[in-house]
């Protein structure tokens, strides 16, 4: 029976120390992590998680939107360690302890819902605030739009670097099809031609 500890953030310049100092004092057995934000079936740490535990782990989080903010993505994966008799801890939500294994679980079940909810109805509160900012910076004509991880002018280094050699590559007529191309920069065939539609 051993103790797994899950962390994520959602992105590449996001750290996980705050998680990974939780992981250390509560002494866990195997940690997991992510740098991915997004629904779970994406996310490389979670599925090892899921192929690592068996029946009679424990499976921690600091918070539970860092398992899902999706509220279906949510109570799929607390289903699943139901099935499988893995035991959840949420570092921020209260332990219950009544003595009668029912009332506790029927307390943790309603806490999970509860707060699942939350965490959807946070992150659609984020999108439309994002909306909204999108919609008046438009408005006042300061739009500039997400910046491209794909360009000459990226602040992402790997970003530039791959937008030059698959300029170059392209230029240069090195390559004998678009999706060798693609795969030889790691980039989707999409991608590709959205980096080409810039030269």
């Amino acid at each position: 029976m051993a103790l797994i500890f899950y962390a994520r953030v959602s992105s590449k310049g996001q750290n996980l120390d705050r998680q990974l100092v939780r992981a250390k004092q509560v002494k866990a057995d195997k940690i997991f992590t992510d740098k991915f934000s997004g629904k779970f079936t994406n996310r490389i740490g979670l599925k090892k998680l899921l192929d690592f535990i068996r029946e009679g782990d424990t499976v921690e989080v600091v918070s539970l939107d860092r398992l899902s903010r999706n509220y279906q993505d949510i109570q799929h994966l607390v289903q699943q360690f139901k099935d499988q008799k893995i035991k959840l801890i949420v570092d921020d939500l209260p332990q219950t302890n009544t003595g009668n294994n029912l009332v506790d679980q029927f307390m943790l079940d309603m806490m999970l819902n509860l707060m699942s909810f939350v965490a959807q109805n946070e992150r659609e509160k984020i999108r439309e605030r994002q909306r909204q900012g999108i919609e008046q910076a438009k408005k006042r004509g300061v739009y500039k739009g997400r910046a491209k991880k794909y360009a000459a002018n990226s602040s992402n280094r790997e970003g530039r670097l791959v937008y030059e050699g698959i300029k170059r590559d392209y230029q240069n007529n090195d390559y004998k099809t678009k999706a060798e191309l693609a795969r030889k920069y790691g980039v989707t065939r999409q991608q590709l031609y959205r980096i080409i539609d810039t030269f």
